[in-house]
């Protein structure tokens, strides 16, 4: 049993994430798709936005996506601090230190459609679909790394006054499946959309570590001391205190999702009881849109997706805490300075030694979350028989731990109706420096907002899909 609770949770959240993505390729939502006419992609964003033809997708061919963004954090560095391994060093090179915000945060999305069909009947375009997603939040201040660097003796520490104060580091992970019924319909120039949602939540982990002091007042100690590897002779000559004060809370609700505890009484582990796995709450959604062709080819449009909430059973919900819990360290004691030493040494970023979280097991109640919901509005102008399209989108997405602003310009080329190309510059969360693509060539659909571009790539994402179509199209609006 892997003894790194912890990093078994970051683990998990990546697993469920990346089990998504395994079949081929920011989630469904891609912004490049919005001001392709042809693509039924576009619908995510904005129900009203219905495709000129039907379609069908087959399981894990016809709609499957992944993002990455991050303000400060590439991905080899996601994978280093999701890795949450004792003998971490990562954070001892100065490249990965000095390019860290006060507060650095990593959010990923995955989804995929397990079966959908779209169809239209005369001006009304109806879908159905059922399909699987997951999102993961992560939140680190700097000055979480700035003490593992301590303690790995990078820097002069005045151990008669040294204070670490660690505060809002949060990890936040939700998967569910759901099942919708969309509708969308033309009144001239004007249409309207709303997709009503099913869902079933799969798990939801959130982990709060609201606040991690570490004090201490030692004498006789050498200021650049690597704890991971000490002079145990230079120990025993230390005198003087420390304490450790953290305030942290955990809330699970997952089947068949264990948490048990080691000898001291607190977490360091997790399992799964396959024989438990189930549904661990229900909840409902809804996705609105409207668009207008005020004049001309100028179109405007705006919508609103994943409104929606899930209930967590109390059956399934388990909770852990260390509120106002109090290390203290004495070398009146004779082993208080090996205790510290093995508390303090790790490399991990979410050290279960330092959290101790005491299981309080199952919840009294049932508890609710809110999805992570979007905002888009979006201007779009149409030429050479609506061949040729140029758009600009603002998005907003409202995470759990924060919200992300991006506008979006796109142009858009359509030779016919079995073709379409998109091309796209967002400059807000990527620093400006990423495009994105998007090719629909009949059936096959392939796109990005953001190109990976090598491993200092901070944003990235990818859509593909496969669909078959269904249906002559929108014959009353041709």
């Amino acid at each position: 049993m892997n003894k790194n609770y912890l990093g078994s949770c970051i683990r998990v959240a990546v697993a469920a994430i990346a089990a998504l993505c395994c079949h081929d390729a920011e989630a469904q939502m891609l912004r490049t798709t919005y001001f392709m006419d042809g693509s039924h992609y576009r619908m995510q964003l904005n129900p009203a936005l219905a495709p000129t033809r039907g379609f069908i997708h087959l399981p894990g061919v016809g709609n499957t996506g992944a993002a990455y963004r991050s303000n400060s954090l590439n991905i080899d560095n996601l994978i280093d601090i999701m890795d949450n391994r004792d003998d971490a060093t990562y954070f001892t090179s100065d490249n990965f230190f000095n390019g860290l915000d006060e507060k650095n945060h990593a959010l990923l999305n995955a989804s995929t459609d397990l079966l959908a069909v779209g169809w239209w009947h005369g001006k009304s375009f109806w879908s159905i679909n059922w399909g699987v997603k997951a999102d993961g939040y992560v939140s680190a201040p700097r000055t979480a790394f700035s003490f593992l660097r301590d303690m790995k003796g990078m820097n002069k520490i005045d151990y008669a006054h040294y204070v670490s104060d660690v505060m809002n580091e949060e990890l936040n992970v939700n998967a569910y499946s759901e099942m919708g019924v969309g509708w969308a319909r033309q009144f001239g120039n004007f249409s309207a959309g709303v997709r009503v949602k099913g869902l079933l939540g799969i798990g939801h982990v959130n982990l709060k570590v609201n606040r991690m002091l570490v004090q201490t007042s030692f004498e006789g100690i050498d200021p650049g001391m690597d704890w991971s590897n000490p002079d145990y002779d230079e120990l025993m000559d230390v005198t003087g205190t420390a304490t450790i004060d953290v305030d942290a809370e955990l809330q699970s609700s997952c089947e068949g999702l264990l948490f048990p505890a080691n000898e001291a009484g607190y977490i360091d582990d997790l399992d799964f009881d396959t024989g438990k796995m189930g549904i661990a709450g229900i909840g409902a959604g809804i996705d609105v849109g409207v668009a207008c062709r005020v004049a001309g080819g100028l179109t405007l449009s705006a919508a609103v997706v994943d409104l929606g909430f899930i209930k967590w059973s109390k059956k399934a919900t388990q909770l852990a805490r260390s509120s106002a819990s109090t290390m203290s360290f004495d070398t009146e004691n004779p082993n208080d300075m090996v205790d510290f030493m093995d508390v303090i040494c790790s490399g991990k970023v979410l050290n279960p030694d330092l959290l101790r979280l005491y299981p309080e097991g199952e919840s009294s109640k049932a508890r609710t979350t809110n999805l992570a919901s979007t905002m888009t509005l979006g201007a779009e102008y149409a030429t050479m028989s609506d061949q040729l399209r140029f758009g600009i989108l603002y998005s907003n997405h409202f995470a759990h731990i924060r919200n992300e602003s991006e506008v979006t310009l796109s142009v858009n080329y359509s030779p016919s109706s079995m073709v379409d190309f998109s091309a796209s510059y967002s400059p807000l969360l990527c620093g400006g420096k990423s495009f994105g693509l998007a090719v629909k060539a009949g059936p096959l659909f392939v796109g990005t907002d953001y190109m990976y571009l090598g491993k200092d790539t901070k944003c990235c994402n990818a859509l593909i899909g496969i669909s078959i179509p269904l249906g002559a199209g929108n014959q009353e609006s041709e």
